[in-house]
């Protein structure tokens, strides 16, 4: 069932009480209610938005850089019902085993499960996403495979806009009531300060706050957001919910996203092949995971999309306009109209590709979401975005690249010329304005580890020091490889819906 908070009488609530409140329609919450509700718990799923985007919601994202050089904060995220999936891309991986480990020379490294603890929810996860089989990847470049890289392809969903795919079943759901426009504000706790009894909740045409009553509540607001309510949430914990080790917001991670150099080929390359470093490779090089793409420059530019990309190149206002309506953000640093009409002089690009990687980052806790003074119309504190780089960084794309130059030159398959930044002795990345700066994946601001002092929650996504309190997506990771995170936080949700089946 589908119901609109703002159209609701003052006394909706007053007789409710749900076995689980789940905040947040995006892949993790939608995930999470689904799976309850088909269990038979009574779930209230609360999105702050709409069915349909508006700027009233998605200016509640707005909030400040303060690090490095990072998209507008209201880029790449949508705040309506299916939440970021509205904008997502739809490519779809699963972390490798290895980056649940700990490395010695990343001190805070490792998960408190395995891939093995995933794993049994591969299939469902595929369904959700509406992802097709695996494939074996083409092997041009390698054909005899190699020991430090391994090759492996990337899988597209076909079912993007969750919120659309799944309204039909929410609204028939005897069990699953979803709640638009219901902006949380506060959560409120016991006298023992460690368990949620309501969720305060604010509508935008009416002043009055609502309460909503459930044994179990579970956030699943985003990366971002996830760290920045806890933060806020500071009405009876003056430092915020979970973050009795200031924990809470560090360790922001990204994947960053990066054009690494040419590839001049020996023979025509036709498709797209992708590669990653052996984990012994990863150990004795002391670096992190990383995905390299070597995609041969073969792509054909259309002349009505180079003509608007390199507008809204030039002018800030078209490219925070074109951003805006296409949920993303803009690449300048390929096509354009030049790109468009090189494309048919230049037939000899058949023998060249371009070499990009998605880099793990290294866990640091000075990178991290923290607030601001300015507040948002609800009088929440927004986003400070501190994003710091480690050395470490810089290090493993720089090695990856070099390593897989070489190897491409000892098989007589090619040569690589890096990237002028790879280069550079300052070890800098490029901002948003030359290439292309993350995913945006926004990861580990309330990283999952046993131990309270090194995590904000536990294996099962509990936040410590809280009784009922969980939380759902990526802001859990322990790590990030170098992966595209929708899947294992659709992952996550399944396995934490069968814990709360349970428990709840």
């Amino acid at each position: 069932m589908i119901f609109d908070a703002e159209a609701l009488p003052d006394d909706w609530f007053d007789e409710r009480r749900f076995d689980v409140c789940v905040i947040g329609s995006g892949p993790a919450g939608l995930t999470l209610a689904r799976k309850l509700a088909a269990e038979g718990k009574r779930v209230a799923l609360m999105e702050g938005g709409g069915t349909e985007i508006s700027w009233d919601s998605e200016e509640l994202y707005e909030g400040d850089t303060v690090g490095a050089d990072y998209w507008p904060l209201t880029a790449a995220r949508k705040r309506f019902f299916g939440g970021s999936s509205n904008c997502w891309s739809g490519v779809c991986l699963e972390l490798d085993a290895h980056d649940f480990e700990k490395l010695p020379h990343h001190p805070w490294s490792g998960w408190p499960i395995a891939k093995t603890d995933l794993d049994p929810y591969r299939e469902e996860t595929d369904a959700i996403l509406v992802l097709p089989p695996e494939r074996a990847p083409p092997h041009t470049l390698f054909p005899n495979g190699t020991e430090r890289f391994i090759q492996f392809d990337l899988r597209q969903s076909s079912g993007v806009l969750l919120g659309e795919r799944y309204r039909d079943e929410i609204e028939a759901s005897p069990n699953l009531e979803l709640y638009l426009h219901a902006n949380l504000v506060d959560l409120r706790l016991d006298d023992r300060l460690q368990r949620v009894t309501t969720g305060v909740f604010r509508r935008f045409e009416r002043p009055e706050p609502f309460s909503v009553r459930a044994d179990v509540f579970a956030l699943c607001l985003g990366g971002l957001e996830n760290p920045r309510f806890l933060l806020n949430a500071s009405s009876q914990l003056p430092f915020g919910i979970g973050n009795q080790h200031d924990l809470v917001g560090r360790f922001f991670s990204e994947h960053p996203h990066q054009e690494v150099g040419t590839v001049l080929l020996a023979e025509p390359m036709r498709n797209r092949e992708v590669y990653a470093p052996a984990p012994d490779f990863i150990k004795q090089a002391e670096i992190l995971n990383i995905a390299l793409l070597c995609t041969p420059e073969t792509r054909q530019y259309a002349l009505p999309n180079e003509l608007v990309r390199s507008a809204a190149c030039r002018a800030d206002f078209l490219r925070r306009l074109t951003e805006a309506l296409h949920g993303m953000p803009l690449v300048c640093s390929e096509g354009g109209i030049q790109a468009y009409f090189e494309q048919w002089r230049q037939p000899e690009q058949m023998l060249t590709a371009r070499l990009d990687i998605a880099a793990e980052q290294a866990l640091n806790p000075s990178s991290r979401v923290r607030l601001g003074e300015e507040t948002d119309r609800f009088g929440q504190r927004r986003i400070a975005l501190d994003w710091r780089f480690s050395e470490i960084d810089f290090h493993t794309v720089r090695t990856a690249a070099l390593a897989f130059g070489r190897l491409l030159a000892e098989r007589d398959v090619g040569r690589l010329k890096l990237a002028d930044w790879l280069l550079d002795e300052s070890g800098a990345f490029p901002g948003p304005d030359e290439a292309r700066a993350g995913g945006p994946h926004h990861m580990c601001t309330t990283r999952m580890s046993d131990d309270p002092r090194r995590g904000v929650v536990d294996r099962n996504c509990r936040v410590h020091g809280m009784d009922n309190l969980y939380i759902g997506g990526s802001s859990v990771f322990a790590t990030g490889g170098h992966a595209n995170p929708t899947y294992t936080i659709v992952q996550l949700a399944l396995r934490l819906a069968d814990h709360l089946a349970i428990t709840a």
